[in-house]
C-alpha cells in the first residue's frame, strides 16, 4: 500500500487510508470473509456499513492488526476521529510490522484533526522511526511543530493580558479596602460626637423644663428686685399719667404691698 501524495508546505498530507486484506493462511481464515466484504464497501464510500463488517471481523479476530486498522480508517472517513484513533492504537498494540508506522502516521492525521498537537507529533515521530524513508510523516511532523509554536505566540499575549487585568484587579481592591479602613476609624469618632451633642441638648431641654414658667423672660430683659415695678407695670402707670393720681396710688399698693416702689423712670 502506498502512502498518500505529498501536499504543498503548511498542509497535512492526507492518511494512508487504502484498507488491508487478511493473509491467507490458515490461522488468518477467521474473519476474513467480513474483512472482504467490509473492503467493498469501503471502496463503494460506504464507510458506515464497512465499519459494522470491521466489527464482525472483530469479533473473529480480536488479535488481528489488520481488521482495527482497516476499521479505524473507515471510521477516519465518517469523521469520527476519537474512535479512529482508538482502533488505530488497537492495531499499533498489536505490532505487526507491516502496518505498524502506517498505523502511527494515520493516528498522529487523527490527532491533528482534533488539535492535539503535541501527541500528533509524538506519532508522526513514532512512524518516522518505524520509516524513516517517509516523506510525508516528516512533512506532516513540521506542519504540526509550526502549528504549535503559533498557538503558543498567540496566546502569549492574552496570558500577559490577562495578568495585567488580575494586577489592575488586586490594586483596585486594594484602594476599596484602604477607603473602608479609613471610614471604619471615622464612623466611632462621628458617633461619639453625635452622641455628646445629643446628651447637651437633652441637658439644655431639661434645665428649661425645670424652670418656673413666671420667670420667662425675653433676651436682655432684667427681672425686677423685690419691691420694684415690671417693665410692664411701669409702661401702665406711664399711660395712667393722665388719670386719677389716686388711682396710680392705688395700683402701686396693689402691686407692692411690701414697700412704695421706686421710681426707674
Amino acid at each position: 500500500m502506498s502512502l498518500a501524495s505529498r501536499r504543498p508546505s503548511g498542509l497535512i498530507c492526507a492518511a494512508a487510508l487504502a484498507c488491508l486484506a487478511l493473509p491467507s493462511p490458515a490461522a488468518a481464515q477467521a474473519g476474513r470473509g467480513a474483512v472482504a466484504s467490509g473492503n467493498r464497501l469501503y471502496d463503494e464510500g460506504r464507510y458506515e456499513e464497512a465499519h459494522e463488517q470491521y466489527l464482525e471481523a472483530l469479533r473473529e479476530a480480536p488479535d488481528s492488526p489488520i481488521v482495527p486498522f482497516n476499521d479505524g480508517n473507515a471510521l477516519y472517513r465518517t469523521e469520527e476521529f476519537q474512535r479512529a484513533m482508538d482502533a488505530y492504537r488497537q492495531a499499533v498494540e498489536n505490532a505487526d510490522p507491516a502496518i505498524e508506522a502506517q498505523a502511527w502516521y494515520n493516528l498522529g492525521n487523527a490527532l491533528f484533526k482534533q488539535q492535539q498537537l503535541e501527541p500528533a507529533l509524538e506519532a508522526y515521530r513514532e512512524a518516522i522511526r518505524r520509516n524513516p524513508s517517509d516523506t510525508d510523516a516528516k512533512h506532516n511532523l513540521e506542519v504540526a511543530l509550526e502549528q504549535l509554536q503559533q498557538q503558543e505566540q498567540e496566546q502569549s499575549p492574552d496570558q500577559q493580558d490577562e495578568q495585567d487585568g488580575q494586577d489592575e484587579n488586586d490594586q483596585n481592591q486594594g484602594q476599596q479596602d484602604e477607603q473602608q479602613s479609613e471610614q471604619d476609624q471615622q464612623e466611632p469618632e462621628q458617633q461619639q460626637n453625635s452622641e455628646e451633642q445629643e446628651q447637651e441638648e437633652t441637658q439644655e431641654e431639661q434645665s428649661q423644663q425645670d424652670q418656673p414658667q413666671d420667670q420667662e423672660q425675653q433676651p436682655g430683659e432684667q427681672q425686677p428686685q423685690p419691691g420694684e415695678l415690671s417693665r410692664e407695670e411701669a409702661e401702665r402707670l406711664l399711660q395712667a399719667i393722665d388719670e386719677d393720681p389716686s388711682q396710680i396710688q392705688r395700683q402701686r399698693r396693689s402691686t407692692t404691698p411690701a414697700r412704695p416702689p421706686r421710681r426707674p423712670w
